[in-house]
């Protein structure tokens, strides 16, 4: 799957250049994120893993960091916010393969280890800092990685910030999700099991419904760390879990792309030419009569009527272009009015005795000044529809051998 999702953001790519300006700019923006957020995921190796630790002031990331690590590679307090940036745990050897990658997710921070040469870990900033600056990271990098181990411990397990605004929403990526219930060293053997029961009743609130929870003491009061190899471990799983992680992707970009495709009638299907032909007639026979005032009003609203029609951006735009038609028709057929009888004809709406306009030239004027430009977007939208219906099959026939 990975490589057929390699090819696939090249058609993900070309339906957001060719949507953007014609679709609504919020799902346009919506599938250039996925289709970052993919890119970012493929950029490195099958066989690295790239797990981030998120959690609270206090929580221990950083000394389970240091744990994995082996050595003292970040700084620890209680104090708030601590982790104040990103640092990635890169292991010796794969540091030119992630480059690229953690330079895309703005992680300047690394440090070499040489532990699992499979495992990248990344510590975040806390998820319940003071800084909203450090939120926003975290909110930023989380869709982009491998797993996320949230780290708790026995006296924030229930904090509403990590549940309710971290949690909760973000429950449809728990195929990703890793809990740690670090600290254990506090508490007496038996409520080690009743405060990890709790917080597994705390998930299932959350909508997580069988969460994989890792009990640990990444910095003891007394003696080793503890836990260390079942965290390690089960983050060696994740790479299975990363074609998890890649169908996800690919059901988020199919999701997006049904979306689009809703949003996205084919402009082709519009009977445009015939329908404008008969629409400038009637306007040019007004304006014959004398009356181009009503001309220009029956041409601009049949625009702003194509314009709700096709929706999105190029309804906004259509809307602009039915503005500017009242007033350019007007000033086609005035300019079809010989000079010394113009003012006249002007003021009395009639053009009296003078000679019939010029219905060719009046036609081809306003087919050039106002039906031109919209043939122009509607061509942009039937290549915008074009490609997004190219994106949406290939991502059929991809969930299709994946199935």
């Amino acid at each position: 799957m990975h490589d057929a999702l390699v090819g696939l953001l090249d058609k993900a790519d070309a339906a957001v250049a060719h949507s953007a300006g014609v679709l609504d700019s919020e799902i346009v923006e919506s599938l250039a994120r996925r289709a970052g957020d993919t890119r970012a995921r493929l950029s490195y190796p099958d066989s690295i893993v790239v797990a981030a630790l998120a959690g609270g002031t206090g929580s221990g990331k950083s000394s389970l960091l240091n744990a994995v690590a082996g050595e003292d590679v970040a700084l620890t307090a209680a104090i708030r916010p601590m982790t104040s940036t990103p640092l990635a745990l890169v292991p010796e050897g794969a540091e030119s393969v992630l480059t690229g990658y953690l330079d895309d997710l703005g992680i300047p921070d690394r440090i070499l280890h040489h532990g699992p040469q499979w495992l990248c870990l990344i510590d975040l900033p806390d998820n319940d800092s003071v800084e909203v600056s450090h939120r926003h990271t975290v909110d930023a990098l989380l869709p982009r990685v491998d797993v996320v181990a949230w780290v708790t411990d026995p006296e924030k397990y229930r904090d509403a910030s990590l549940h309710h605004g971290y949690l909760e929403p973000l429950a449809r990526y728990q195929d990703q999700f890793l809990f740690v219930l670090n600290q254990i060293d506090r508490l007496d053997q038996g409520d080690v099991d009743v405060v990890a029961g709790d917080l597994r009743q705390a998930l299932a609130q959350d909508g997580i419904s069988t969460p994989e929870i890792v009990l640990i003491a990444a910095d003891p009061v007394a003696g080793p760390p503890v836990g260390i190899e079942d965290f390690v471990d089960s983050l060696d799983a994740a790479l299975d879990r990363r074609r998890v992680v890649e169908r996800k992707a690919l059901a988020d970009l199919a999701g997006v792309a049904s979306e689009m495709i809703r949003s996205s009638s084919d402009a082709r299907a519009v009977d445009f030419e015939g329908t404008w032909v008969a629409q400038v007639s009637s306007a040019v026979a007004l304006a014959r009569e004398g009356k181009a005032a009503g001309g220009a009003h029956d041409l601009a609203e049949y625009v702003s009527r194509l314009a709700i029609e096709m929706g999105g951006e190029t309804e906004s735009r259509l809307l602009d272009l039915a503005v500017a038609t009242h007033n350019t028709f007007l000033r086609c057929v005035e300019s079809d009015v010989p000079a010394p009888q113009r003012r006249s004809w002007l003021r009395l709406g009639r053009r009296g005795e003078a000679e019939p306009l010029d219905v060719e030239y009046l036609t081809s004027a306003v087919d050039t000044e106002i039906g031109d430009p919209i043939r122009e977007l509607l061509v942009q939208r039937g290549r915008a529809h074009a490609a997004i219906t190219d994106l949406a099959l290939a991502l059929e026939g991809i969930e299709g051998k994946a199935g």
